[in-house]
């Protein structure tokens, strides 16, 4: 998808103007190729966890079937998926911070923590 990308960009200028230009469209085209495939995580799993709610509210109340108990195991492998891929972001984003601001304990890092723990 990359090279497909890069190799469609037609910019004009010198070397680094090309570079630059071919990055920055790049870039866009990585963030709505992001949002297809990943989506937003933090809103997935918390539709997972209303669901779940949903279910064992109503397992609570003896009216889950069979089917459903199926539903509720897909639904724990969804979000067991989708806190996997929050951990690799906020790992991916701490070490992006940490390159860019050093070593230090900023409020970047514990606002990533806290979004994880939602």
């Amino acid at each position: 998808m990359v090279k497909n990308k890069w190799m469609s960009y037609s910019v004009q200028g010198n070397t680094i103007s090309i570079l630059k230009d071919k990055l920055k469209l790049l870039k866009a085209d990585l963030k709505v190729w992001n949002l297809h495939v990943f989506g937003h995580l933090y809103t997935h799993k918390k539709r997972i966890l209303e669901d779940i709610e949903i279910l064992d509210n109503q397992d609570a109340n003896g009216d889950l079937e069979a089917n459903t108990r199926v539903k509720r195991m897909e639904l724990d492998g969804q979000l067991s998926l989708t806190n996997k891929k929050i951990e690799s972001l906020v790992s991916q984003n701490a070490r992006a911070n940490w390159f860019k601001h050093g070593d230090s304990c900023s409020g970047f890092f514990h606002s990533e923590i806290d979004k994880s723990k939602e």
